[in-house]
């Protein structure tokens, strides 16, 4: 698609764009995406064909093989394109592709497109699938759990606070199971997707935000939160009601204890504890510590 299609936007210089991502996560080519500062201007990368910007930030891109658009409040236009796109049907998804050995409850709530479920899987009653999944085979999803939901993202978009429309997927790899009462979304664009990995086992009331990746064979217990764009290596332990921040990289063989809220990323074998989470050996002396005084 090419700016010049896209109606009431201040068109400087023509560009074709197919992806939409914001600056810092742009891995895809063809993406439009927005700037609004020049601290910004380092994540500018060769897969960004069209940008808006402001006045002021032109002049680092009028040379550049690239579209322009011109915006008081760029990131509100780049919301506003991606709505108005996503209105006219731009983001639809594939017809769905449901295996006959597949074991689906019949009080379980399909979506009529965009549904990939693959051999022996299992679907208990009253899980939803909604537009966006991917299930690989031997999948289990336990009661009442939401696969694929909407990501909180909350963009202006023309004039109003609205909840963005996601258009990603959400994949679950095989032989991974999620119990009760989960919800894991989709990706907020096409091509960020949310990824569980092989074998990865999630417990109940457990929040997935969009965009997060959880490595194999990792373990995810009862009520914890993962924070959208965080990236979780392979054979992780976390602990229940843990919380971990957006944006962070976790890594593998990684053990966060109970109740920990995670701030920081964390190296391949880490193992921490605390509000706001720490080395968990230097923790629990000082809990011990602090129970002798």
């Amino acid at each position: 698609m090419f700016l010049s299609e896209i109606e009431g936007i201040n068109l400087l210089k023509n560009g074709y764009f197919e992806n939409f991502g914001k600056l810092g996560r742009v891995y895809l080519n063809n993406t439009i995406s927005f700037i609004e500062s020049e601290k910004y201007l380092k994540y500018i990368n060769e897969n960004i064909t069209c940008i808006i910007c402001t006045r002021d930030l032109v002049k680092y891109f009028i040379d550049k093989n690239i579209g322009i658009a011109i915006s008081e409040r760029p990131k509100d236009t780049f919301y506003e394109i991606y709505y108005q796109l996503w209105l006219k049907g731009y983001f639809r998804y594939p017809e769905n592709k449901i295996s006959d050995k597949a074991c689906i409850s019949p009080r379980a709530i399909i979506a009529e497109y965009g549904v990939v479920i693959g051999d022996n899987c299992i679907i208990e009653d009253n899980v939803i699938i909604r537009e966006g999944s991917i299930l690989e085979e031997n999948v289990i999803v336990r009661s009442n759990s939401i696969i694929a939901g909407e990501g909180f993202e909350v963009a202006r978009i023309f004039g109003s606070n609205k909840v963005v429309p996601h258009t990603g997927y959400c994949i679950l790899k095989k032989n991974s199971e999620i119990l009760n009462n989960v919800c894991i979304c989709k990706g907020l664009f096409r091509g960020y997707d949310t990824i569980i990995g092989e074998n990865v086992k999630i417990d109940n009331f457990t929040q997935i935000a969009h965009a997060v990746k959880i490595g194999k064979n990792s373990r995810i217990a009862a009520g914890t939160v993962i924070s959208g764009n965080t990236e979780i290596g392979e054979n992780a332990w976390i602990g229940p009601n843990v919380t971990i921040s957006n944006g962070l990289k976790i890594g593998n063989n990684v053990h966060i204890s109970i109740g920990a809220v995670v701030v920081d990323n964390l190296s391949d074998g880490e193992k921490v504890a605390g509000n706001f989470a720490y080395e968990q050996q230097k923790f629990l002396k000082d809990f011990v510590a602090r129970k002798i005084r």
